[in-house]
């Protein structure tokens, strides 16, 4: 599960990936980050408990630099599986960022959090630190009291088409395969990072077909080949063709062996039939 969340979290650290999902996701789409000015940022912060001082980390921590001085903190929170009290995260994370700030000496500057969903489950969690006081007991007197924290989720899973436009970094080709299953309306859209793309597609999809033509799609970068959509997409449909055929070919040779004839002119022929009969077979 570890190296699981690391390989989904690896492609979004990359420039231009980052600044893509900022600009899609918060901006609205409009393009107020550039890949050239962001700089990592820490991604651990502290806090205390009683005698012991503690580590948090979020997933993802970048600055927004202008002009050599930092103007912006972003923290992105890699998650597939929200808890109720993500919205306490959240507040923990950017206390933290915060809290790094206030002895620096330096300009202060704001911190924003937004959590990535890639689960593809709907959540009912609170959204802001009322929402959840409230659930869990607290007053509307007393909460008028208490500064509020507002929790950004996106779900990648559930996107609209508009939103999904909004990308021009290689999230575009996930977040279109994962809502529509499918990366064809990108089919002329290079990819950019080959290898953590295709590592990433395989630890949202279980489908190790993602990562099985890496070396030869990195050998045609290092030869300064661009790589386009249709080409991944030529070579994933030749070894699905090629698996489909061979597990067809079994499944007609186990019907042989019983001379089940009448099944095997069923399976030709019907799609629900086959796959019926793959899973009796255990194919």
């Amino acid at each position: 599960m570890a190296e699981k969340d690391i390989l989904e979290k690896i492609l979004i650290t990359h420039n231009d990936v980052f600044a893509d999902c900022e600009n899609a996701l918060a901006y609205g789409g409009r393009k107020r980050i550039k890949a050239e000015d962001i700089y990592p940022a820490p991604t651990e912060s502290f806090y205390s408990t009683k005698d012991k001082v503690h580590s948090q980390f979020e997933d993802v921590s970048a600055y927004l630099m202008e002009r050599g001085e930092i103007k912006l903190q972003f923290l992105i929170g890699n998650e597939t599986a929200l808890e109720g009290r993500q919205v306490l995260r959240k507040a923990s994370y950017q206390g933290g960022a915060y809290r790094a700030q206030l002895e620096s000496g330096r300009p202060a500057y704001p911190v924003i959090g937004m959590v990535i969903d890639w689960t593809r489950k709907g959540t009912r969690i609170p959204l802001s630190l009322h929402e959840l006081l409230k659930r869990e007991g607290a007053s509307d007197e007393d909460l008028e009291r208490v500064d509020d924290v507002k929790l950004e989720v996106y779900h990648m899973n559930n996107l609209s088409a508009e939103v999904r436009a909004r990308f021009v970094s290689d999230m575009g080709f996930v977040v279109d395969y994962l809502n529509e299953g499918s990366f064809e309306n990108r089919r002329n859209q290079k990819i950019v990072h080959v290898e953590a793309l295709c590592e990433m597609m395989e630890a949202l999809t279980g489908d190790m077909r993602f990562t099985e033509h890496i070396g030869e799609l990195l050998k045609k970068q290092e030869d300064r080949k661009e790589i386009a959509m249709c080409e991944y997409i030529d070579l994933l449909e030749a070894r699905g063709e090629s698996k489909g055929e061979n597990r067809l070919a079994e499944l007609i040779q186990a019907l042989l062996k019983e001379k089940k004839f009448s099944e095997i002119e069923a399976a030709a022929g019907n799609r629900e039939k086959r796959h019926e009969l793959y899973a009796q077979y255990g194919i």
